[in-house]
């Protein structure tokens, strides 16, 4: 295989068709096992693969063909990281900075492996590699990237948002932060637009298990967002019956709360791409618990004031909902916590870590 024969190796990676680049790179190295750039293409290969075993394999014989190649460090590190080795994950990024410290991409490696340390000091120190990425190579999306996650492991969202979102301006089909901005949405209750984000990434990348997973998630989320919604409705219509309100006031609240609900849900699901539709219709149970609460709601209106009704008419369905809303009521506990302990996170790191850098 000639030196072109690798470019074309290199060319099927980048579309993501490992599988034949790995054929073609098996096929060079029977004859140059010692190639180190054949080497780093494998374990890259490897890497979009997710087997990350045989990419630490491949990177370490790049390794020992060529010590002072700062790439064969840099896969290292990120197979280390995958294999959940922080420790050596971070020695393989330093040594591949030693090797090239006017490179930027082992310091936006760095920034993972400090990351994936954890403690303050390491997102301090990371903070301080992805700032000197930037200075190196302010027109490179992977360091805008880089700086995203870094803003995400210390809790401001609204500093990571504008750094996936300075990455997007470089490179608008990037596809780590269109999904990176949009699991910062989904994780501020943004669920339609990192939805809307998730259905782009995956309509680029419909193989990728990652972009899977979180497409997954944020369809789930959609889908229990509408159950909480209607668990609300729910709750205000009893409280209006539990204070003694007539028939027609009852049930025309409940109408129009329904109403205006629905009408809002139909428009946030009209604005998920086909893709997340789909998974919100396969996830079955949150939508059932949102019929549940709407037909509760429905029934108490209707026949809480009429005195011919039997209780079990009224007392089994209320239970039902009674249970569904009060879980409803405690992941509601849960994001008000979560806000505050990210908010107290956010500033502590802002005045005490990242103030440090000077």
């Amino acid at each position: 295989m000639a030196d072109g024969d690798l470019q074309r190796a290199r060319a099927l990676l980048d579309v993501g068709r490992h599988e034949q680049a790995r054929v073609a790179l098996g096929e060079f190295l029977a004859s140059s096992p010692q190639s180190v750039e054949a080497l780093c293409l494998l374990a890259r290969s490897h890497q979009l693969a997710r087997e990350y075993q045989d990419m630490l394999d491949a990177a370490d014989q790049a390794v020992a063909a060529s010590p002072t190649s700062e790439w064969a460090h840099r896969l290292r590190s990120i197979a280390l990281g995958k294999l959940r080795q922080p420790t050596q994950a971070l020695a393989a990024a330093r040594r591949a900075v030693e090797l090239a410290p006017y490179a930027w991409q082992p310091y936006v490696i760095m920034v993972d492996a400090l990351l994936a340390s954890g403690g303050s000091d390491a997102r301090r120190d990371a903070f301080q590699a992805a700032v000197h990425a930037q200075r190196l190579a302010p027109q490179e999306p992977e360091v805008h990237n880089s700086r995203g996650r870094v803003f995400q492991a210390i809790s401001d969202p609204g500093a990571a948002r504008r750094s996936y979102q300075e990455a997007l301006r470089l490179d608008p089909q990037n596809p780590t932060a269109r999904n990176n901005l949009a699991i910062v949405e989904l994780r501020q209750g943004r669920t339609t637009l990192a939805g809307e984000r998730l259905g782009e990434v995956l309509a680029d990348r419909p193989t990728e298990s990652l972009y899977q997973d979180n497409a997954r998630t944020a369809a789930r989320t959609w889908g229990v967002r509408l159950m909480d919604a209607t668990s609300a409705i729910w709750l205000s219509v009893f409280a209006i019956a539990w204070a003694g309100s007539p028939m027609p006031v009852l049930v025309g609240a409940c109408l129009a709360m329904l109403a205006g609900g629905g009408a809002l849900a139909l428009r946030r699901y009209r604005r998920l791409p086909p893709a997340l539709r789909r998974l919100v219709r396969r996830d079955r149970w949150p939508m059932a618990g949102a019929v549940v609460q709407v037909a509760v709601a429905v029934d108490l209106a209707v026949f809480w004031n009429a005195e011919w009704v039997p209780d079990a008419v009224l007392v089994g369905p209320m239970a039902v909902a009674t249970g569904l809303a009060f879980f409803a009521v405690l992941r509601l506990r849960n994001r008000a916590i979560g806000a505050i302990v990210v908010f107290c996170r956010r500033w502590w790191y802002r005045l005490v870590v990242l103030r440090r850098t000077g």
